[in-house]
């Protein structure tokens, strides 16, 4: 994606959930927006200043705070209780290595027996709980740990 177009598509987001757009969001969204991405808000400062970003941790802990909000970033825990951040939209959910802590990404559309919102239904329906974002995660070993 061309720089400008990129920026554009930022701007836009920040937009549509009212946030105005400033360069450390930009950046923390761009950094997030891959799959397979889900680092602690100290991974992402360290890697934001490897290419070459000044910005200060405490800037990315609020931005974090304030992207996650708005429902831009998904936050959750790992094995160990760190917290941890993605912000690829596509439906998915995460596979965890028990082993290693690997955090892999597996498409929704990749798991055509599974239904996650048929799932949340019936919890709903036996719990009257009211489940809005259903979401999996599957715990096992990577291929490296096997």
């Amino acid at each position: 994606m061309a720089k400008t177009k990129e920026k554009e598509v930022y701007r836009s987001r920040l937009k549509a959930v009212g946030l105005r757009h400033t360069l450390p969001r930009e950046r923390i969204l761009a950094y997030l927006d891959r799959k397979n991405v889900h680092p602690t808000p100290e991974e992402l400062y360290q890697g934001l200043k490897k290419k070459g970003y000044s910005i200060g941790l405490s800037t990315v802990y609020l931005n974090l705070q304030v992207l996650r909000d708005a429902g831009l970033l998904w936050e959750f825990k790992d094995q160990q209780g760190h917290t941890r951040y993605d912000g690829f939209t596509k439906k998915h959910h995460h596979l965890f290595c028990t082993s290693c802590g690997r955090i892999e990404d597996v498409m929704e559309d990749e798991l055509p027996e599974f239904d996650a919102e048929k799932v949340a239904r019936a919890v709903e329906s036996r719990t009257g709980w009211f489940v809005g974002d259903p979401r999996v995660e599957l715990r096992g070993l990577c291929p490296d740990c096997q």
